[in-house]
């Protein structure tokens, strides 16, 4: 009785995965194609499709997998990151460009890097095991557009340095205002260990610049956030007004934290 149930189990799975099946005599080798076609959509999870774009060598470089869809090469000593994720049904690229020498030991600190995200909606998500022509063409212009922002060091440090976000074809780089000392702190770091010295004194004259304040404005609380959790005196973003960060305070205490974990002296 049971091996009965079990074998009409899976003879209603199969029906399931192939009408043909449905009928009697149906041909077993468009069976087999249609349980694999439903195995191939059903495989293009984010790892699938990083994976598919590794093998259709479409990232710079000797890119690799590191699961779950993300996927990291070096070029002259920065690290390149991407992971793709599924927003409303599009697929979305999200990358990252950090200091391949001193962002493992910065791990914990964002790794030294810089959020580059493309613009506009993503292309809708790919069905099967291989992306499409326009899929492929999308991931080699946005990864031409995020390896334009910085090709050493060097121009990382000086991306690190901007006070507002950067935009290079349909790729921004997320640089908010309130982060701006401790990007300057990181930059200090990656000035330091090339031993550019005229970089490392601009950076510190922008840090230590008396008077000087950044102000970023709150983020705005999403529509389903009500009133009481508003008014919170803790609450995590209160939107009453801009804040505003004294620059040299914050610079030296990002440094500080920074050079505790490089084990280094960075004077400013």
């Amino acid at each position: 009785m049971i091996e009965q149930v079990q074998r009409r189990g899976a003879q209603s799975a199969y029906m399931t995965l192939d009408p043909l099946m449905s009928r009697r005599g149906g041909d077993s080798a468009r069976f087999v194609d249609g349980i694999r076609s439903v195995v191939m959509v059903r495989a293009m999870t984010p790892g699938g499709l990083a994976a598919a774009a590794l093998r259709d060598e479409l990232f710079p470089g000797e890119a690799r997998s590191l699961g779950r869809g993300w996927v990291a090469w070096v070029v002259a000593d920065l690290e390149y990151r991407a992971v793709v994720d599924r927003a409303g049904g599009n697929k979305r690229w999200h990358m990252f460009v950090g200091d391949a020498r001193l962002g493992p030991a910065m791990a914990d600190y964002g790794g030294l890097s810089v959020p580059l995200d493309p613009v506009g909606i993503g292309l809708g998500w790919p069905e099967g095991s291989r992306l499409d022509p326009d899929q492929a063409v999308a991931v080699r212009s946005l990864c031409r557009d995020v390896l334009s922002f910085a090709s050493n060091r060097r121009e990382l440090a000086l991306l690190l340095m901007a006070q507002e976000e950067v935009r290079h074809g349909d790729v921004v780089a997320w640089l908010p205002a309130g982060n701006w000392p401790g990007r300057l702190a990181q930059a200090l770091v990656i000035a330091t260990d090339l031993d550019d010295q005229p970089l490392a004194d601009t950076i510190r004259h922008l840090i230590r610049t008396p008077g000087a304040r950044i102000v970023s404005r709150r983020p705005h609380y999403r529509p389903d956030v009500t009133q009481p959790e508003r008014d919170r005196p803790n609450a995590l973003y209160l939107d009453r007004g801009d804040l505003e960060q004294d620059v040299e305070r914050e610079g030296r205490h990002w440094l500080a934290r920074y050079c505790k974990v490089l084990n280094r002296i960075i004077d400013l």
